[in-house]
């Protein structure tokens, strides 16, 4: 994780989404293919909602440690994003 602490917004999306790319690239993609060769291939709007409503719910678990909550976060933004592009490609 970057060191730097944003200053306004727009600093702290483009922290955060640097931290969801390098999560995409350094985790999912060798861990579960990428686009079109992955199981989100499959996956419509709504399953993608539902992936994000399961993270959203975990969050608070004091089972799990930091790190896994920041990465929850991680994959929630992933999730959305993809659910944001699914529902536009329909269009």
């Amino acid at each position: 994780m970057p060191n730097q602490t944003p200053q306004d917004r727009v600093g702290e999306w483009d922290a955060f989404s640097d931290l969801v790319r390098r999560h995409i690239t350094d985790y999912t993609i060798p861990q579960y293919g990428d686009k079109g060769h992955d199981e989100l291939m499959k996956w419509d709007p709504e399953a993608c909602i539902n992936a994000v409503s399961k993270y959203v719910r975990r969050f608070g678990n004091n089972a799990r440690g930091e790190q896994e909550v920041l990465r929850d976060m991680l994959k929630i933004a992933h999730f959305a994003a993809v659910a944001y592009w699914k529902m536009k490609e329909k269009k």
